[in-house]
């Protein structure tokens, strides 16, 4: 099996390339439970999982957001626990193929390469240590277990290592708590040691082989806000959390703006297909395609370096007959061609279908008011001046100023988020401020103005 390239920070700090210094565009899915609940052949209750990934590699995906135990009395789908008597420092480990947690875990991401995803594997998850756990006690099980993972993952290019998990801050479990913060640094030291076959547990690490962020918890919050100069954070994560009424760019440029620079993107926000998790928004309404679509957009306007989709159904990896929280009653594999999950690859297509690395947020080129709520436009361009993008959810009307342009005159496209198509229109002056009216308005009109520079020389064949 070919290995994929590894994946590291661009020299800008602000995305993540290839090794051979490739651009990345992040274009992710959650999947938290599937090392957990996932099997390799069909049974009564699910398909194999290579369903999955055969179906999301289809739909232009090429991240997977997943967790390896996410505590210590974790159990799989074939019932192997993955540890002796829930502890930490005693991965169960049985001799031979497929006959233990860790074998399925391996197959997965065996799986999950062959296909050509990257797997964000979080060690555990944050929110599921509770207080007694001894873990939490002795911060030297932490890095053991990193150690663990690091070491029997250490030939695998496709992993990028996320500590953390959701962690609550109302119950203590954030890293503003110091046994917390001690913990996750211990299990981040012991994967770069694992890694790297060498090194001890005294707080130092050669990071230069593994790449690293923080799931944080849900609300807006980035993992910027306690953790941003940390040695070990490479990029950093936001979590937005499934609401309707949510603006995930502000919490984008925030980290955007920070110092030094480090990449970001929105790792968890507005579930297609879930029910709200806010009690103060309406109980009986879903997470739609056009919600999915704002979240995605508005974010890597903002400055994100790509997104993370998800659906309710793959949260829990939802099987026959089974409901889950904020309801997830679809199996996860009748839920795979929903209309949100296909339409990202446009995100993707279109990101990557222009300069990458010069790509920069700004919201000067709007003229006047930005919008509120979902009419709020968002836009970015090339800082060597080759385009403009402005995202407007709703099709409303914008001025545009065409300064920053570096030709005389721009090609006009409509680019639709839903289906991935464009409209051509009449060109324009760049020297001037121009009003433009998409094709169509109104809650699910969404579209996204594409203002290309036309270099002199062209004009000048053109007119002659």
């Amino acid at each position: 099996m070919t290995p994929l390239p590894r994946l590291q920070v661009s020299s800008t700090g602000h995305y993540l390339v290839t090794e051979q210094c490739e651009p990345f565009f992040w274009l992710g899915d959650t999947a938290w439970r599937m090392i957990q609940r996932a099997v390799l052949s069909d049974n009564s209750d699910q398909p194999s999982a290579s369903l999955y990934f055969e179906a999301r590699r289809s739909q232009g995906f090429n991240v997977v957001q997943t967790v390896a135990a996410r505590h210590g009395a974790v159990v799989n789908a074939e019932g192997h626990p993955a540890f002796h008597e829930g502890d930490f420092t005693r991965p169960r480990v049985v001799d031979g193929p497929g006959n233990d947690y860790w074998d399925l875990c391996d197959a997965l991401l065996d799986l999950s390469q062959a296909n050509g995803f990257y797997v964000a594997l979080l060690p555990l998850w944050l929110n599921a240590i509770d207080e007694n756990d001894p873990i939490l006690r002795d911060p030297s099980i932490a890095y053991r277990y990193g150690r663990f993972l690091g070491h029997r993952y250490n030939q695998r290019t496709h992993l990028i290592w996320v500590m953390g998990g959701d962690p609550s801050y109302r119950q203590g479990r954030d890293v503003n708590r110091p046994e917390r913060l001690a913990l996750v640094r211990a299990l981040a030291e012991g994967v770069a040691d694992g890694t790297n076959n060498h090194g001890t547990y005294d707080g130092k690490a050669d990071w230069s082989s593994t790449l690293m962020t923080y799931h944080p918890r849900g609300g807006g919050y980035s993992s910027s806000l306690h953790l941003h100069r940390e040695a070990w954070m490479d990029f950093n994560m936001v979590q937005t959390t499934t609401l309707f009424d949510f603006a995930n760019y502000r919490t984008i440029a925030a980290d955007v703006a920070r110092r030094p620079p480090k990449p970001t993107l929105d790792a968890e926000v507005a579930y297609e297909g879930s029910l709200s998790l806010s009690k103060k928004e309406p109980q009986n309404r879903r997470i739609a395609p056009w919600d999915v679509r704002r979240a995605a957009y508005w974010a890597v306007f903002a400055g994100a370096f790509g997104h993370t989709y998800g659906h309710r159904s793959f949260i829990a990896w939802t099987r026959l007959n089974e409901r889950n929280r904020w309801g997830a009653y679809i199996p996860w594999f009748d839920a795979l061609d929903t209309p949100g999950a296909r339409q990202m690859r446009h995100l993707n297509q279109l990101m990557t279908s222009l300069a990458f690395f010069s790509r920069i947020p700004d919201q000067s080129v709007i003229v006047g008011d930005t919008g509120a709520g979902v009419n709020h436009a968002r836009a970015t361009r090339d800082a060597e001046g080759s385009y403009i993008l402005v995202y407007l959810p709703t099709g409303r009307p914008t001025d545009i100023n065409l300064e920053t342009l570096n030709g005389p005159r721009a090609a006009v496209t409509w680019f639709n988020p839903r289906d991935g198509s464009r409209q051509a229109v009449e060109p324009v002056a760049t020297r001037e401020i121009h009003r433009f009216r998409p094709p169509t308005s109104g809650d699910g009109q969404d579209w996204v103005l594409m203002l290309q520079s036309i270099p002199a020389s062209l004009t000048t064949t053109t007119s002659s």
